[in-house]
Parts: C-alpha cells; structure tokens; sequence
C-alpha cells in the first residue's frame, strides 16, 4: 500500500505523456504563401505501422462500414475524389484509412491524436482515419469539413481524440476534439500543431492540474538556488544550483538533473528550460511546457518566411531533426515515417496537389495532382516506402537529404511547367498523369541509386540534377561516362529515358506531334541494349523536338525564366484560338 501514491503519480504521468513519437501538422494560409495558395504539411508517425503508400479513391466509390455505437453496418457513397497516405493494406478493397487526405472539392485534411479517456469506449468506436474519410468523402467547402467533423463528435463516435486540420482555397481551421468536447479555431496565416490540446487544455483536467494552468502560460524572471517555478500546478522545476556558467535544475516532484549552460536551453520533464543570463547566485529562466516552447521556435521559424512561404520551404521544415530545435521533439523521429506537403490554389482548385516522401529524412519528395489517373505501382504497394526505408537505415537521418533536394528542385521547376500546359488543357489529367508518374519513376530510380551506388558514384548521379530536365539530360550524358557501377550506369539512363518519355508523351497530347516519339523510342531501345551514348543522343533529341512542338525552340538554349515565358504565350494563344 505504500508503494501506491508513487503507482497513482506514474499513471498520471502516462496519461499525460504526449508520446515520444507524434504527428506534427502545419498550415499556412494564403497571405502567409509566396503566391496564391495554402499549404498544409503533416508528418505522419502512423499509429498503424507499416510502409507509408499513396491512395487514390475515385468519387462514388461504394464501400461499407459500421456505426460507432451498436456496429450496424451503414453503405457509404463516396461524393468526392480524394487522394492520400495511408498504411499499406489501409486501402481498398479494405477500408479506407488515410492519415492525410485530399479531396477534389480543394480541402486537405490532417491530423494529430491527442491522448484522452475521453473517447467512446466500444469496440465499434471510430478512429481519426474514420473521422477524416468520413468529412473528405462528402465536404464540398471547408464549413461543410468543419461541420462534418463535429457531426462525428456528436455521435460520440472517436476512439481517439484529435487535432485535426481542414484547409481549402479560402479558409482553413484547426478542430480541436474529442468524443465529448470540441473547439474550432480559424487559422488565418500560419499554425503548427502536434499532438496536445491547446484550446481544449481547460478541458483535460490532469493536464491543467499537474502541468501548467494553461497552454501559453510561462514563467520568465530571476530565480535563485532551491527556488520551485510552478505553471500553477502541481509539477514544476526546481533550481537546484545556480552559478556563472549555468544552472542545474529538475522536475519536481520527481525528475532528473539537467545541467543547462547560459544561453542554452534543455527539456526538463514536461518544460522546457531556458538560461537567459546569469548573474552570480541568480539566473534568469524562461519555463514553459514544453510544446508551447516547441510550437514557439516553429512559429519563430515560420513567421521569418511570412508572405513567401513555399512548397519547398515546407520540405526544409519537415525534415528539422531534435538536433536542429535545441532538443526539442525534431519533424523527423521514428521509422515508416510519411510526409506530404497538400498545396491548394485559390482560383482553380483542379490544380489542388500533394508532394508526398515515404520518409522525408531520407526519401524524395514526388508530385501528385488530384486529376491524376494513376499513380506509379511502387507508390501504391509500398516499395518506394521500403527504398526510403533502407535509405534511412544506412545513411542515418538528414545525410542523404542535400542528395534528395537536387532532385526536388528540378521537379518542383518542371511541375510548374507542367501545370501551366494542363490548366487550359482539356486533357489536363493526362498531362499531369504522365508528368506525375514519370517523376515518380525517377525519383524510386535515384532512391535505388543512393542505396548501392559507392559514395562518387552518388555524388555523380545527384549532381545531374540542375534546374531543368533539359540540362538534367545533358549532365546524364556527360556523367554516365565518369559512373564505375554498371548498375549505377542502367539506373542513371532509365533517369534519361523516363525525363525524354515524358515530355514527348506530353508533346503528342498538347500538340498532336509523334516525331519525339519515334526518337524516344530508338533511344531506349539503344538504352536497353547498353549502347548508352548513342541511346542518350537519341533521348536528347527527343526532348528537344518535343520541346520545340512545345515552346517553339529548343530547350537547351533556355533559361527557366525564358521557358515560362513560353508557357505564357502558349495560355495566351489557347485563349485568342478559344480553347
């Protein structure tokens, strides 16, 4: 019986433990953009293991599922196409369990679970993957999302509680729920959330007691030794001893010693703290809970790049490491992890897309539109997720990334491109189709060639990557001759035949022009025969031909500026021929 006080302190410490690993979640709206969209980016430690898969679901898809009470099953008619990431075997034929989803109505959705007792208890309970397919299969706005999202909490369905975010062309929200309780708060330019309560914190009656009074209280002033900061409730910091260089402090009642030096911080239990200065027997600390500090350095990070936040700024963040935030919880932490970055326009929401990395720390980030028809096999089954997956076993985290981002940025220049040919194209789906699944292609491609190539070889293949697929081609062409690896050589001009395939697909959906088909053609046949130098003139002639039929010149000749100026006058031109 002695021993129970101590039993009933660690259960409270259970209950309130967020969890070492979490879903991390940022918005960033219009204003906060570098054009005119918004973006959400969700990290997803998936509470159900596996390998981190693409998911397509067309809309009127039918499928069956039970009631949150009594299991009766209900019949469900999809209304909306919606695209996402799930774990693999988490997708039809079985049911649907997107961790973050985007729907064809323009409205992306992610999550992060919140631990509560607070949920239905029953077997037939609705988990977040419920909560979300349910709102993204049938909101046509963002407050139909909202409104469907608390209609779950009515019925008192979720097995978890949850932070969920809803983000469309012209608003977005964070929903703050559970199976009793819900807040909805309007996110208007940036919001970075994980997985605990902020404006429900009043309502989680352990958190309020035994960790602070509130979310955003904080203490900030002078301390001396043997001093205890309390956030109005029950756990604190004790300063233990105090001197020129630093101090040492621990949780209380139970905790630790952290020695923190002057000007550095450190996580002490639940808070986080923070040497100011120090004055001889005083030091000055900064004391919070230690997600409020860590939503504060992201919010930091984020308001730094306010107005001009984009796509791959959202890349950069999700790959902060515990290294990169002082200690605090990184973007990057456990295994099967999955990102996507969901960009939403304002004006034309067909053109609503995701960047999706089975593992952001060591994967590429791919493309893919929500008028997509397909999606490339290794993305679906799970392969690209278990490429990422190795990846980060023999590199460890972020010593593969600066390889990974020479890729992105050709992509995100040629995506662009891309988007600008299909957005007065009747075919635009096609055109983003191949576009997309093509560097889906590459991407596994050069995945499987940092995972056996030596390290020259792998600075060589990563280095071909420059701006624009026309120069990409050409650096091919000059380094496949410097790659030892014959593996490494086949890998590299499967590169080239997938970037030349591409745009001469593309050509003869956008122009009616076949010729840099027949060029493509005779190069990957030369490719497939080994005769790679010949194979590759071939593909380069291919891509200039249809570069040409394209813009009128070849590619090799212009700038990325110079080539969306093409882009520009082939809108105009559709317009005046009334397309």
């Amino acid at each position: 019986m002695k021993y129970l006080p101590v039993l009933a302190f660690l259960a409270v410490i259970l209950m309130l433990a967020p969890g070492v690993m979490a879903c991390k979640d940022i918005v960033a709206t219009n204003d906060a953009t570098a054009g005119n969209y918004s973006l959400l980016l969700k990290v997803r430690d998936p509470s159900r293991p596996g390998l981190q898969v693409l998911c397509m679901v067309n809309k009127s898809y039918e499928y069956d599922y039970h009631t949150p009470w009594t299991g009766r099953d209900m019949h469900f008619i999809t209304q909306h196409k919606f695209i996402g990431v799930a774990t693999k075997g988490d997708v039809p034929p079985n049911v649907i369990k997107m961790g973050m989803a985007l729907s064809d109505a323009g409205i992306a959705y992610g999550d992060a679970d919140v631990p509560s007792y607070k949920t239905n208890p029953t077997k037939n309970a609705w988990d977040d993957f419920d909560w979300i397919r349910y709102a993204c299969q049938n909101a046509s706005t963002e407050n139909e999302a909202v409104d469907l999202l608390i209609e779950v909490v009515a019925m008192h369905a979720p097995a978890v509680a949850e932070n969920l975010f809803v983000v469309g062309p012209r608003k977005a929200f964070v929903v703050e729920a559970n199976a009793v309780n819900y807040a909805v708060t309007e996110v208007k330019g940036v919001n970075v959330m994980s997985n605990y309560p902020k404006a429900l914190w009043g309502k989680y009656a352990l958190r309020k007691a035994f960790i602070a009074s509130s979310f955003d209280r904080t203490f900030e002033g002078e301390v001396r030794k043997g001093r205890a900061i309390h956030l109005g409730s029950l756990l604190g910091v004790r300063v233990l001893d105090v001197s020129s260089d630093g101090v040492v402090v621990r949780q209380v009642p139970f905790g630790e010693r952290e020695e923190i030096m002057k000007g550095e911080g450190k996580v002490v239990g639940f808070f986080r703290v923070d040497v100011l200065d120090c004055m001889g027997r005083k030091a000055k600390l900064r004391i919070s809970y230690e997600y409020k500090a860590w939503e504060d350095e992201m919010t930091k990070r984020l308001q730094a790049k306010y107005g001009s936040l984009t796509v791959e700024d959202m890349m950069d963040l999700s790959r902060l490491r515990s290294s990169d935030m002082g200690g605090m919880r990184g973007m990057c932490e456990g295994n099967n992890e999955g990102a996507m970055i969901f960009k939403i326009p304002s004006n034309n929401v067909d053109m609503s897309m995701g960047w999706f990395a089975p593992d952001q720390c060591s994967g590429i980030f791919v493309p893919v539109h929500i008028v997509d028809t397909n999606i490339l096999p290794a993305y679906e089954n799970g392969e690209a997720a278990e490429s990422a997956g190795k990846l980060l076993e023999k590199f460890g985290r972020g010593n593969v990334t600066e390889e990974c981002k020479k890729v992105e940025r050709v992509f995100m220049n040629e995506n662009e491109m891309a988007e600008k040919l299909a957005s007065l194209n009747e075919n635009a789906g096609d055109v983003l189709t191949i576009s997309d699944t093509q560097m889906q292609q590459q991407a596994f491609l050069m995945q499987k060639i940092f995972m056996t190539a030596g390290s020259d070889d792998i600075k060589i293949a990563a280095d071909v990557w420059n701006e624009s697929y026309a120069k990409t081609l050409r650096n091919i062409r000059d380094a496949i001759k410097k790659i030892s690896s014959d593996d490494v050589k086949s890998r590299l001009a499967s590169v080239a035949v997938s970037i030349a395939g591409s745009r001469a697909k593309i050509a003869g959906i956008v122009k009616n022009d076949d010729k840099p088909i027949k060029s493509y053609e005779k190069g990957e046949q030369l490719i497939n025969d080994k005769k790679y130098s010949d194979g590759l003139n071939y593909l380069i002639k291919a891509y200039d031909g249809a570069d040409a039929a394209l813009f009128g010149t070849h590619a090799e000749s212009l700038t990325t500026g110079e080539r969306g100026a093409d882009y520009a006058s082939i809108v105009l031109g559709l317009i005046f021929a009334g397309v």
